[in-house]
């Protein structure tokens, strides 16, 4: 399914679809994303179907480890392979709202230089290296502004 949306550029569909289904049904989904951090700045993504910035990364599959997914989106959304032992536990978060419960892994990834980053102009159309203060003035997801504000990073 993906690769049909990712080949007739309907990101903004599958959005507004998952969007509705998530209103209706209210169901209690699971996501996990990576914060890659180098010289205190953070990786943020802007992707084609939010307006707000976010952290790569994604859903998990059902019976998915949630750090299996985190390598895997980040695989698919930046061209960048990690090892399981790169991720350490989990900052976690269930947020509720009017679209039912959202329980989001952010693992932290301190790099000593900036990766290549591949962004396919599709699912991920931009990204920005920023330091905390700056990406908290920007339009951000609410677990991610909850994220630069309570996780203590070093």
């Amino acid at each position: 399914m993906k690769t049909w949306i990712l080949r007739l550029r309907l990101y903004w569909l599958a959005a507004w679809l998952y969007e509705t289904y998530r209103l209706l049904l209210k169901p209690h989904t699971h996501g996990a994303l990576v914060a890659l951090w180098c010289q205190e700045r953070v990786l943020l993504v802007q992707t084609s179907y939010r307006h707000e910035l976010s952290l790569p990364g994604g859903g998990v599959k059902r019976g998915e480890m949630a750090n299996l997914a985190a390598r895997r989106e980040l695989l698919e959304e930046l061209g960048l392979e990690l090892q399981s032992m790169q991720l350490g536990e989990p900052w976690v978060v269930t947020e509720h709202s009017e679209r039912g419960r959202n329980t989001v892994s952010i693992y932290t990834l301190n790099m000593a230089e900036e990766p290549e980053i591949e962004v396919d102009g599709l699912e991920i159309i931009d990204f920005h290296w920023l330091i905390p203060q700056q990406a908290l003035a920007r339009n951000l997801t609410t677990h991610l502004r909850r994220y630069l504000v309570d996780y203590p990073v070093s």
